[in-house]
């Protein structure tokens, strides 16, 4: 099973994944010591859903419009939406430890993630149909 990752109360679709509680709750001051390398990653990862969905940000929903905030990144055991890179870059929020310490151990390079094993995520931990 995939693990998601900023799948926040607040931010839509949230592909019936399980949420991390509210955004508005993983904003800090200040973020990781190394959040350029973190955001670095989740740019880097493999891009298994995209989407032209465009909306606000939900924290400032005056704000300029996010495109592609429906859009998936993998990295082939997380998963997480596009828009969370900017929700760490602008608010630091947080993320789980056991994620931080997937990404440090891997010395911040995203893996490249097969085909078949996107396809597995597609299918059986999102549920879309690819006939």
């Amino acid at each position: 099973m995939i693990r998601p990752v900023g799948f926040f109360t607040e931010l839509s679709p949230g592909w019936g994944l399980p949420e991390d509680g509210s955004v508005k709750d993983a904003i800090r001051p200040t973020g990781e010591p190394d959040e350029q390398r973190i955001l670095n990653y989740l740019r880097c990862g493999t891009e298994i859903w995209s989407e032209m969905s465009a909306g606000p940000d939900v924290l400032d929903p005056e704000g300029p419009t996010m495109t592609g905030i429906g859009s998936l990144i993998t990295d082939g055991t997380w998963l997480w939406r596009e828009d969370l890179l900017h929700y760490v870059a602008k608010y630091h929020v947080s993320l789980p430890e056991d994620f931080l310490e997937h990404i440090r151990s891997l010395k911040y390079t995203a893996p490249k993630v097969p085909e078949s094993r996107l396809i597995d995520i597609a299918t059986e931990d999102l549920g879309i149909s690819l006939d």
